[in-house]
Formats: structure tokens, sequence, C-alpha cells
């Protein structure tokens, strides 16, 4: 594939989340996909300038006015993509499951990822602990299920969570989190509305293990579909049509006080392209859109009324090398790609400028990344002018101490999911950035998601290229995908001084004391050179005035707290909606 120099490309955020669903929605490239099922995962990815194939009609209520708050249906574009599996507890489709946080409950949930602060959730309050290895939770007695056969509003019990954690935990390896609950050893309903979870050994994020994006309680009489997603949240599910609309109904049952949720519903549409988007913010057929920063900054010149709200996403754009495929087995080689590598100009071709550059933890994750004051001392992210010819330099240096004693290769085939480049040009980025800043001659093949993850499983793809999704706790961005016995562990790395400082943070109840240990792991990675995160973006949202509340986080599985959203009927910029 050829590139040629041209002026910086410049891409919507539709574009990026369009290249990002379809690996990050399916496997990721910090994993082989170990934990995928026995068949291709299916990827859905719409043409950007596909007609949805029907007109949705608007959510209502038929029930009386509540308060001011209460009413309306919230209508704002997103990116609507699955990967075709329904499960709750299998599914990897990031905007999907960002769909289901709003049906399905958990035990608890994260009030806010980046700083990681739980709140309860079905539980009627954080768990007891009597000893650091037991959990004793308490139910809501008054969470129900949505009055939807076969559940019919029954009572969410403690034989449903613990029906939902050892699906998980006994399942095959269609569930992909299983590595997750390896932690758990047994869970007991010890009574209709209290589970007592027992821990093989202390784990520092116990909390965050039961709050997690995906720890969704589920019901065993239900077999998900696409209409089939039945839970105890604030809303119920109404439609899913791929790749052109989405929505939920308020769920009048809901535990969660206060007579929430506001909203008698909400609708997700996906743009055909930015006029669409314009012209539905004009004439309010769309209430919050997510933009990059040149469309947000032409918006809110043309709409002046409009609010922007802005938070770092940990979906990252990196690569991956398999370290015992030659040449890749050679630090140097690796070390000299990855420093050669510039991640400030993908910051800006990708992003407008709107995000930043990556440690291996993404920037937004503000309570475990390292630093960026100490990140840009390092090779390959140095500032300014002169740090990019110290990193050339370094970048050289290596490669020339590597064909010193080896052959570099006429050729190094990087293979990319081909959603990211048809969308992105990631591959065709680091082709044009690696023969300009050390000659050499990169190869890039765009494959479907389901034959690259063929490859990688057969380790027939030394080197990838594509988006992941990132996690929230530092444990689920280090343990799998770095530790010895690591379920993800498939670069493979090996390095017992890594091991333990990945156990010490396991086990480590004085965050800033687990935060430290989680910089040195960092540090360790940064110089390993075998799983680089390069940028993430920071996501923009324009809304009108009259909409309050509207929750952004820094990845997806945050949208219960759509619960909170209202529409201010009184603002004056809601005339004419």
């Amino acid at each position: 594939m050829d590139w040629k120099r041209s002026a910086p490309r410049r891409f919507s955020r539709r574009q990026f989340l369009a290249a990002a669903g379809a690996l990050a929605g399916a496997a990721g490239i910090s994993a082989a996909c170990n934990g995928g099922g026995s068949s291709s995962p299916k990827v859905m990815l719409p043409g950007l300038t596909e007609e949805p194939e029907e007109e949705a009609t608007t959510i209502t209520a038929a029930r009386p006015m509540i308060s001011d708050r209460h009413g309306e249906t919230l209508r704002y574009s997103s990116y609507v993509a699955g990967d075709g599996v329904y499960d709750p507890h299998k599914t990897q489709s990031a905007p999907f499951y960002g769909h289901q946080a709003m049906v399905f409950s958990r035990l608890l949930a994260y009030e806010s990822q980046t700083d990681g602060t739980i709140a309860p959730d079905l539980a009627l309050a954080l768990p007891e602990q009597p000893d650091p290895q037991t959990l004793i939770f308490r139910l809501r007695p008054d969470a129900r299920w949505h009055d939807l056969p076969p559940l019919n509003g029954r009572q969410v019990t403690a034989d449903d969570v613990r029906f939902s954690i050892q699906r998980q935990m006994e399942g095959d390896t269609s569930f992909v989190r299983r590595g997750r609950w390896t932690v758990v050893d047994s869970v007991e309903a010890t009574s209709p509305t209290e589970v007592r979870v027992r821990l093989k050994v202390p784990f520092a994020n116990a909390m965050g293990l039961f709050a997690d994006v995906n720890s969704f309680i589920v019901a065993p009489e239900v077999e998900f579909g696409p209409t089939t997603q039945i839970g105890s949240g604030p809303f119920q599910w109404v439609e899913w049509n791929e790749g052109s609309f989405a929505s939920v109904a308020r769920n009048p049952a809901w535990y969660g006080g206060e007579q929430r949720p506001y909203l008698d519903g909400i609708e997700i549409r996906q743009p055909k392209d930015a006029a669409d988007i314009e012209a539905g913010l004009r004439t309010k057929r769309l209430d919050v859109v997510f933009v990059g920063r040149p469309q947000a900054d032409a918006l809110k010149q043309n709409i002046s009324q409009l609010v922007e709200t802005n938070h770092g996403h940990s979906l990252y754009l990196g690569c991956r090398f398999f370290l015992s495929v030659p040449p890749y087995d050679d630090l140097r080689l690796r070390a000299a790609i990855s420093i050669a590598l510039d991640r400030r100009e993908m910051v800006q071709k990708f992003f407008a400028g709107s995000g930043d550059i990556n440690p291996w933890i993404s920037w937004p994750m503000k309570r475990w990344t390292l630093p960026q004051r100490e990140l840009t001392n390092f090779p390959g992210y140095r500032e300014g002018t002169g740090g990019r010819e110290a990193d050339i330099a370094d970048a050289k240096a290596l490669l020339a101490a590597f064909a010193s004693e080896k052959t570099v290769p006429t050729e190094l085939p990087l293979l990319v999911e081909a959603a990211t480049e048809t969308n992105l040009g990631l591959g065709s980025l680091i082709k044009e950035q690696l023969a300009r800043n050390l000659g050499l001659n990169v190869t890039v093949t765009a494959l479907p998601i389901s034959e690259l993850i063929q490859k990688m499983i057969a380790q027939q793809a030394p080197w990838v290229a594509g988006p992941d999704v990132g996690w929230v706790d530092l444990d689920d961005w280090v343990y799998p995908y770095f530790h010895s016995s690591g379920s993800n562990n498939s670069f493979p790395v090996r390095d017992s001084e890594l091991d333990a400082l990945i156990d010490a943070q396991r086990v480590e109840t004085d965050e800033e004391k687990r935060r430290q240990t989680g910089y040195e792991i960092q540090r360790r990675l940064l110089n390993l050179h075998a799983g680089l995160n390069f940028v993430s973006e920071r996501v923009i949202a324009l809304s009108w005035p009259y909409v309050k509340n509207f929750p952004i986080d820094a990845a997806d599985g945050y949208q219960h707290r759509f619960a909170n959203t209202w529409i201010d009927r009184s603002d004056e910029t809601f005339r004419g909606r």
C-alpha cells in the first residue's frame, strides 16, 4: 500500500469510532483473542453514507407528569455498532454494552471511571468485609426485573447474583471476561437478599470487580437476543437497529429513588455525515452530538448556544509485537520502531490535536496513568523539535546495533484491521514515519477482523496495529496481558521482576503505594516495547442548554447515569424542539 505525504488528514469522531468499533469491539490488539468463542466474531460496520433501514418512531409514555423534570425523549448521535453477540457477559462491542448499561444493573457501579469512585447499585451499601477475602452484599429489597415476560417484574434475588457470577466463572471460552473472575473462590446466596463472596486471595480491586462496566446481573430465565434484553436497570430495551438507530424507554418501577429516571426514553441515532449532524442540531432532531475538534469549533461558531462537554477516552490506537517471532524477538528492533514513531503527529492527524500521547495506560485514566511530566522524558515521547531529533537519533542507533549482528529485513509486514486502515490510515502513517525516520520498508495489509484474529491466534501476525477499548482499574490493564500467568499474555512476556510488581499491586490496599507500583510497571513496559499504546482522543459532546446532566466518562458502560439526565422545558432554547 503506497502512501504519499499530503496535508494532514482530519477525521471526525464518527470515523474514529467506525475504525475502533471493529477491532476494539471484537478482540482488541492487546491479546490474540484468547477468550474468544469457537467461531470468528461477527463484525457489522456500516458504510459512511448508509441510509437508515426505516424511520424510527419517538418513544412516548402514557402517564401523568410527575415533576417539571419528568418527560421528553433525549435524542443524541453516537455509533450503533454491535458484534452480533447479544449476551451481556459475552459481547465485546463497546457501543452495544454501553446501551446495555442503561438496561442491566450491577451490584456496584462507577460514579466516575476516571476517579475510580464506586457507589452501590443493586447492593444497599458497599459490601461488609469481615476479613480481606470475604465480601457480604445485601441487596435492595425493592429491586425488580423489568415487567416483561418471562420475568414479569419479579424481585432480583441473591440467587440471580450467584448465577450471574458463576456462569462466567464456570462458562466456556465464549465468556470472554472469565479470567477476571478467577480470583473468586465461591459465591453463596445466604438468604434471598444476601450474597457472600469468598476470594481466593486478598485482592486490591475487589470492589471494582463488581462495579466493572461488564459486571451485569442477569436472570437465568432469559435467553438473550436482539430484542430480548431484560434487566433491572433504569431503562427498558426497545430497539437496536444496527448501523442506524437504538432506543430505550423509561422503567417506571426502577429502584433508584427520586422517581428517576426523568426521561421517558432515549434515542441514539448514527448520523450519515457531518452535514447530517449539523442539520440534526439545527432542527433539534438531535439534542446532543459527539464530534471531533474541528467540527465542534465550526458548529459552535454556527450555533452559538451550544454547550461543550469534553472528556478523555481510554480507547486507544496502538500496536503489538509477537516476541517469539523474529525479528521482533530482538528488543533493539522493537525499540527502534517504537521510538521512531511520532505519536504527536498521530494526535494531530487523527484527532486534530484533541487528544494526547499514552504510556501503557491511556492518559484519561488519571488515577493510574504515568504522569505526562515523566512520560516526556522517555525516548519516543520527548517534546519539541529537539526532542524529536533526539528520538530519531536514538532509534537510528538502536537499528544500527541490530544491523551489526543481524540482517535488517527488506520488508516488515504490518497487519491492520481493515476499518482502521480505511477510516484512519493508521498503518499507512506508521509506514510513512518509519520510512522517513529509519529508512525501513513497511508493507501494510488491511484485513477483516475475523481473518486478522485467526492469524493472531495462529501466531501468523508478528506485528499488528489497531484500536483497543482500554480498562478502568490498574489490574485490568496489566495482569491479563503482561503477567506470566495472565490469561491474555500471548505476546508472550516472561519477566519475573514484572510479575513481582504486578503481583504486588494486586494485594496493595494503600492506593498511593499501589499507584507508585503501577508507575513502575509502566516504566518497565515502556522499556520492553511489546505492546504500544500510542494515543487516545478527547471526546467532545455538544448539547443544547436545555439538556441537563448529560453523562460522559472515559469508557463505555457508564450509561446507567442517564437516569439523572433531564430536559428543561423552561429553558429558552427548548423553544422549537
